[in-house]
């Protein structure tokens, strides 16, 4: 998806729509920053693992993360 397809979907929603990413193993976080990447596509990838992986080659996709995490967990690891 690119910002004018983002922009596009984000603009048939009530402006006071929440938006969520998915939680590490389950439930939803919080948008908390926007994280400038440079990607690749992950070759032979399972179905678990994302399509992209980190990567400074010169053929790298500028891309941006959506990055969320609990910032209130109940319990200490």
């Amino acid at each position: 998806m690119t910002v004018l397809e983002l922009i596009n979907q984000l603009q048939t929603l009530p402006t006071d729509t929440k938006i969520v990413i998915r939680g590490y193993e389950g439930g939803y976080n919080d948008i908390l920053q926007l994280k400038k990447v440079k990607i690749k596509p992950k070759v032979n990838s399972h179905w678990y693992d994302g399509e992209f992986e980190d990567s400074n080659d010169a053929d790298a996709i500028d891309a941006v993360n959506l990055f969320g995490e609990n910032i209130n967990p109940k319990d200490d690891l």
